[in-house]
């Protein structure tokens, strides 16, 4: 193989590597924790509760980020709220102990910080037929408060932003951006290789 030759793949291998850098870190730049599993599943009829209500997800949740950025909520179909808003955070599982009031339909609200550091909320609805389990409130409960209503409560959930959030997102354009630099730079210098080869 003549140097040129060489000289032309080693370039050709360099744009390469930054397309595929492209492909493999602008997805990662926008990944965030998706649900893959709850207690109970979206759509669910319980006849009996289970000892916890649960999200799972696709990743370790930043538990560290202090408790006012998760929540766990079971909310009836009037607003009440049910549970005593403590929680109980796990590797990439978080959990709640299960109450509900008298059957109806109910809803999970929950809210993780992922480990990318941004807030991530959704909703699991189900259908209860038991009895009921507790009372409700007009309020989420605050974790060990001995009042229905406390003077902390917790957050409002926000599946889209957090005001403490400390994270630094590269944004898609930005890494497609020095990606495209990278193709610019490699394609440079194979013609440079080429015409003092040729000289």
């Amino acid at each position: 193989m003549s140097r040129r030759l060489r000289s032309l793949v080693a370039a050709t291998s360099v744009a390469a590597a930054g397309l595929a850098l492209a492909l493999v870190v602008a997805p990662a730049a926008e990944a965030h924790s998706v649900l893959v599993d709850s207690t109970p599943a979206p759509g669910a009829t319980l006849d009996t509760l289970p000892d916890a209500f649960s999200v799972t997800f696709d990743e370790t949740l930043l538990a560290d980020a202090g408790d006012a950025a998760f929540a766990m909520r079971i909310v009836s179909a009037d607003r009440r709220y049910y549970g005593d808003g403590c929680l109980t955070i796990v590797d990439n599982t978080m959990s709640t102990d299960a109450a509900v009031g008298p059957a109806g339909d109910y809803t999970v609200e929950w809210q993780v910080v992922s480990a990318d550091g941004h807030p991530v909320g959704g909703e699991i609805p189900f259908t209860w037929t038991g009895d009921a389990t507790a009372e409700g409130s007009a309020q989420p409960a605050a974790c060990g408060a001995t009042a229905t209503l406390s003077a902390t409560q917790p957050p409002e959930l926000d599946a889209g932003h957090h005001d403490t959030d400390t994270s630094v997102d590269i944004p898609l354009g930005d890494v497609l951006w020095i990606v495209g630099a990278v193709l610019v730079v490699a394609i440079a210098v194979t013609v440079a290789l080429i015409a003092t080869r040729r000289r």
